[in-house]
């Protein structure tokens, strides 16, 4: 029998709304959110009426495993493979493969990591740099082709990572602004032509896929009825929008985090997402609890 702290309990029995936990170092959230995983299969929710995010693939294992010690403890037999659990970029991965052919990706696309990206910039280099770029975004005379593909990249991605308006970059009366308008489209036309994918643009493909495709995103919404996000404080503003889009059927998202630290700042990420949560719903109806014992 697992033991749980008022607040803990709190968490694991609020299953119905959006839940805001505010849980710092020490202070038990994962067996809490196991506790609550368990409790709503306990509930003859299916596993795969559940998704639930983690920061990397390695904590969405450990939890995999508790959570299977857990019901195998209660002598509950659940197929967990169903679940969507993993880091959001794997989980949006999952539905662009899911529903590919709604996508702009081709059969065989291909999936770029982060040197692969750097490379593939690099090896288109020449286009990029037919931009007019008073402003220097690409990088200096002085700096060699590929610090100028990776300074080229940190800027497409935050364009990306911030769901910003091409069109109105490409308009702005900055050069800065302009200059990384036109290399965005540069890049996401060679993505297009070469098939492949980097992990910005599986947000993008993801966001895109959604919001276009209405009876695609009703379908996923009746598919996962409870949505877990832990480290809530480190998604950045594109995996916002997607989340609230997923949950906006019914509001059942829990987000966990740490409202004084983004400790990695992973692509993008603002601490504005987990301060203001609340503000996504109608006043009190988000409910909030903090974990605050340090165990």
């Amino acid at each position: 029998m697992i033991s749980l702290n008022p607040s803990q309990q709190k968490v694991v029995d609020t299953k119905e709304g959006p839940l805001l936990v505010i849980a710092g170092p020490g202070s038990g959230k994962t067996a809490t959110l196991v506790e609550r995983i368990v409790s709503l299969i306990k509930d003859n929710v299916p596993a795969e009426q559940i998704m639930v995010s983690t920061f990397t693939e390695k904590a969405a294992k450990e939890l995999i495993t508790r959570v299977s010690n857990r019901l195998l403890a209660l002598g509950i037999a659940v197929n967990l493979n169903e679940m969507y659990i993993g880091t959001l970029h794997s989980i949006f991965l999952r539905f662009i493969e899911e529903y590919r052919e709604y996508t702009t990706l081709k059969r065989s696309y291909r999936l770029l990591d982060q040197f692969d990206q750097n490379f593939f910039v690099f090896r288109n280099l020449n286009e990029y740099l037919e931009v007019d770029d008073p402003a220097g975004i690409i990088g200096t005379h002085f700096e060699n082709r590929w610090t100028k593909a990776n300074n080229l990249i940190k800027h497409i991605s935050k364009v990306s990572e911030e769901c910003l308006d091409v069109d109105v970059l490409c308009e702005a009366e900055e050069d800065e602004i302009r200059a990384i308008g036109e290399y965005y489209k540069i890049y996401q036309r060679q993505l297009l032509e070469e098939n492949v994918l980097d992990f910005s643009a599986i947000q993008t493909e993801t966001l895109k896929l959604l919001e276009e495709n209405p009876k695609i995103l009703h379908e996923i919404q009746s598919k996962i009825k409870y949505i877990m996000v832990d480290e809530y404080q480190d998604t950045n503003t594109i995996q916002e929008r997607i989340l609230l889009l997923l949950s906006s059927e019914n509001n059942n998202i829990c987000v966990v985090g740490d409202d004084d630290q983004g400790l990695y700042r992973f692509r993008g990420a603002t601490i504005r997402n987990i301060l203001e949560f609340p503000s996504n719903f109608p006043k009190g109806h988000c409910k909030q609890v903090a974990l605050t014992t340090n165990y």
